[in-house]
C-alpha cells in the first residue's frame, strides 16, 4: 500500500529504493495512517460541531444532545445552589465525549499532529543517513566509489522529512480552515451566554478571542518563516558535512592501498595453514576407513549369530515336536494295553467256566463207576443163586442204563464242537495279541530309533555348541587384536596429532608475532588517518547536530505556539494561508534553481529531494 502511495509521486524504482529498510517503510506507514485517521477524526469532530452550532443558532433552543444534559443539569444544580454559568460550561464541556475521549482533548492531539509529522520525517531521515553511511565498506579497494554511490543515492532519506512536512503543511491547513477550537469557543461563549441571559458579554469575549487568534497566526507566520531558513541553513550545513566526507573517502583509499599488501602476506599464511589441515583431513578419512571395516566386521559378527541362534530354535521346534508324537503314541500304548488286559481277563473267565464244567462231568463220571463197582458187589451178595434172573434184570437195567448213557454221549457230543469253538476263539485272540505285540514291538522299534536320532541330534547340537563357542572365542581373541590394533592406531594418531598440534603451536607463534607487529605498524598508521576521519565526521556531525537541535527547538516552541493559539474566522485565515503558501512556494522553487549547480552525486537531485 505504502508502495502504491509513492508511486503516484514518484518513479517505481525510486519507490523501491525509499522502501528498502523496514525502518522507513514503518514510519511512512505511521506517516500515512495518521493522516488519514487525524483527517477523519478532524473532519467528524468539525461536522458534529458545526451541526450543533447552526442548530443552536437558528432555533437559540437547547434541545439538542449534548445541550440539553448540560441544561438540565444547570436547572438541577442551580435549584441547589448558586451555579457559575462560565465555570459549569467548562466543566461540561470538558467532560463531553466523542469516541471515548473528551473533546478538548481530542482536539489537541489533532493540533499536535502537526509537529509530530515533522517529527516522524525528521527521524526517517536520521535513520536512512545512518543506514546510507552504515553500508560504507570501510575495508574495501574501492571506498571511494562505494561512497559516491551512497551519496548519489543518500536523497531518498529526506523523502520522509518532505512526506512529514506536507502532511504537517496539510494538516495546519485543515486547522486553520477548519477551526474546531473556535467553533467549540464559540459553542460555549453561546451556551454560557444563553444559562445567563448576556449576550453582548458573550459577543466581547468573541472579540478578544478573535484578536487572540489573529495574533497568533501571525506569530505563526513569522516562527514558520523563521524554521524555513533554518532548514535551508541545515541543507547548506549537510552540503558542507558531504565534501568533507570525499575528502576522508580519499585518505581511506590511500590507507587501503597499503592494508591490501599486509593482506597479500596474510593470504600466503593462510595457505601454509591450509596445507596442514589438509594433512590432518587425510589422517581423519584413513581413521574413518578403519571404523567403517570394523563395523562391518561387527555387523557380519552379527549376522552369523543370527543364523546360529535361529538353528537353536529350529532343533528346539523339533524336539519339541518329537517329544509331543512320544506322548501321543504312549498315550496310544496305554489305551491298546487296557484294551488287551480287559480281553486277556474275558478269556481267562471263559476258560475258568469250561474247566469247571469239564471237571463237573468228570466227578458225575468217577461217581458212576463207584456206583457201578458197588452195584456188581451188590449182585454178586445179592444175586449169587437166582443170576439168570437176575441178569435179565441186569440186562434190562444195562440197557436202560446204555440209555442214558446214550443220552449222556448225545449230551456229550456238543462239547467237542464247543471246545473246537472255544479254540479258534482263543487262536482269534491269540493271532489279536500277536498283531498287537508287533505293533508295540514295531512302536518300540520306532521310538528306539527315534531316540537314537534324538540322541544324534543331540550329539550334533552339542558339536555344534562347541563349534559356536570356539567361533566366539574366535570372535573375542580376533576383537582383542582388533581393539588392539586400534589402540595402537589411536596412539600412532594421537602421536601425529600431537606432532602437528606442535607444528601449529609453532605455525601459530609465528603468526601471532607477525600479527603484533602487523598490528603495532598498522596501529600507528591507522589510528592516525581514522583519528583525522573522526575529527572531520565528528566536526560535521556536530555542525548538522546543533543546526537539528536549533531545528528541534524551533519546531518545539512553534508546536507550543500552535498549541496555545486559537483561530480566527474563515475568510482571514484563507488569506494569511494564500500569502503564506506564495511564500513557502518561492523559497521551494530557490532551492530547485540551487539544486544543478551543485557536484553530481552528492547533496540533492534535480527535483530539490
Amino acid at each position: 500500500m505504502v508502495q502504491i502511495i509513492l508511486e503516484i509521486f514518484t518513479s517505481k524504482e525510486k519507490a523501491e529504493a525509499i522502501l528498502s529498510s523496514p525502518l522507513i517503510e514503518l514510519i511512512f506507514l505511521m506517516l500515512i495512517l495518521g493522516f488519514i485517521i487525524s483527517v477523519l477524526v478532524h473532519l467528524i469532530v468539525f461536522n458534529k460541531l458545526k451541526k450543533l452550532r447552526n442548530y443552536f443558532k437558528e432555533t437559540n433552543r437547547m434541545d439538542i444532545e449534548p445541550l440539553a444534559s448540560f441544561y438540565q443539569e444547570f436547572e438541577r444544580r442551580s435549584q441547589i445552589e448558586s451555579v457559575a454559568a462560565e465555570t459549569f460550561v467548562q466543566e461540561r464541556f470538558s467532560s463531553w465525549r466523542i469516541f471515548g475521549i473528551p473533546v478538548v482533548n481530542l482536539i489537541k492531539m489533532i493540533q499536535m499532529t502537526v509537529s509530530v509529522f515533522i517529527l516522524l520525517g525528521v527521524l526517517g531521515t536520521f535513520i536512512g543517513l545512518t543506514i546510507s553511511l552504515g553500508t560504507i565498506n570501510a575495508t574495501g579497494e574501492q571506498l571511494v566509489e562505494n561512497i559516491a554511490a551512497v551519496l548519489a543515492g543518500i536523497d531518498v532519506a529526506f523523502y520522509t522529512s518532505i512526506a512529514g512536512m506536507g502532511f504537517s503543511l496539510i494538516m495546519t491547513i485543515l486547522v486553520k480552515a477548519f477551526n474546531t477550537e473556535h467553533m467549540l469557543t464559540d459553542i460555549m461563549l453561546k451556551v454560557e451566554s444563553s444559562l445567563e441571559g448576556n449576550d453582548e458579554n458573550s459577543m466581547g469575549r468573541l472579540i478578544q478571542v478573535s484578536e487572540m487568534i489573529n495574533q497568533s497566526i501571525v506569530q505563526l507566520q513569522e516562527s514558520n518563516q523563521q524554521s524555513l531558513g533554518n532548514i535551508e541553513r541545515a541543507f547548506e550545513g549537510f552540503q558542507e558535512y558531504t565534501t568533507g566526507l570525499q575528502q576522508s573517502a580519499k585518505d581511506l583509499a590511500a590507507f587501503n592501498d597499503g592494508l591490501s599488501k599486509n593482506l597479500g602476506e596474510f593470504h600466503q599464511l593462510f595457505n601454509q595453514m591450509k596445507e596442514v589441515t589438509a594433512g590432518f583431513s587425510v589422517g581423519t578419512a584413513r581413521l574413518n576407513a578403519n571404523f567403517d571395516s570394523l563395523f562391518a566386521y561387527f555387523n557380519k559378527v552379527e549376522e552369523k549369530n543370527e543364523r546360529i541362534v535361529k538353528t537353536v530354535e529350529g532343533t528346539y521346534e523339533q524336539i519339541k515336536e518329537a517329544s509331543d508324537t512320544q506322548k501321543e503314541s504312549l498315550l496310544h500304548m496305554k489305551n491298546v494295553v487296557s484294551d488287551l488286559k480287559d480281553f486277556t481277563s474275558s478269556i481267562l473267565l471263559g476258560q475258568k467256566t469250561v474247566g469247571d464244567s469239564i471237571g463237573q462231568i468228570v466227578n458225575q463220571s468217577n461217581q458212576l463207576v463207584k456206583r457201578m463197582d458197588s452195584h456188581n458187589k451188590e449182585f454178586k451178595q445179592i444175586f449169587g443163586n437166582d443170576l439168570s434172573s437176575r441178569l435179565a434184570g441186569i440186562t434190562t437195567y444195562l440197557g436202560e442204563l446204555s440209555r442214558e448213557f446214550d443220552r449222556l454221549g448225545e449230551s456229550i457230543s456238543g462239547l467237542p464242537e464247543a471246545l473246537d469253538v472255544i479254540n479258534h476263539t482263543q487262536a482269534e485272540y491269540k493271532q489279536l495279541l500277536t498283531d498287537r505285540f508287533e505293533e508295540l514291538k514295531h512302536f518300540n522299534r520306532t521310538f528306539s530309533n527315534h531316540l537314537k536320532e534324538h540322541t544324534t541330534e543331540s550329539v550334533a547340537f552339542e558339536r555344534h555348541l562347541r563349534e559356536v563357542t570356539k567361533t566366539f572365542e574366535q570372535v573375542s581373541m580376533k576383537n582383542n587384536q582388533l581393539m588392539q590394533e586400534i589402540d595402537s592406531k589411536i596412539s600412532q594418531m594421537n602421536q601425529s596429532y600431537n606432532h602437528r598440534e606442535n607444528q601449529m603451536e609453532a605455525s601459530v607463534t609465528v603468526l601471532k608475532d607477525a600479527l603484533t607487529n602487523y598490528i603495532n605498524n598498522f596501529e600507528g598508521s591507522f589510528g592516525n588517518r581514522i583519528d583525522q576521519v573522526v575529527r572531520n565526521i565528528s566536526h560535521s556531525m556536530d555542525n548538522t547536530n546543533e543546526h537539528i537541535k536549533r531545528e528541534f527547538m524551533e519546531i518545539r516552541r512553534l508546536n507550543e505556539q500552535i498549541q496555545q493559539t486559537n483561530g480566527q474566522n474563515l475568510q482571514h485565515i484563507l488569506q494569511e494561508l494564500g500569502r503564506e503558501m506564495q511564500a513557502l512556494i518561492r523559497q521551494l522553487s530557490v532551492v530547485s534553481q540551487q539544486g544543478p549547480s551543485r557536484p553530481p552525486g552528492i547533496g540533492m537531485n534535480q527535483n530539490g529531494y
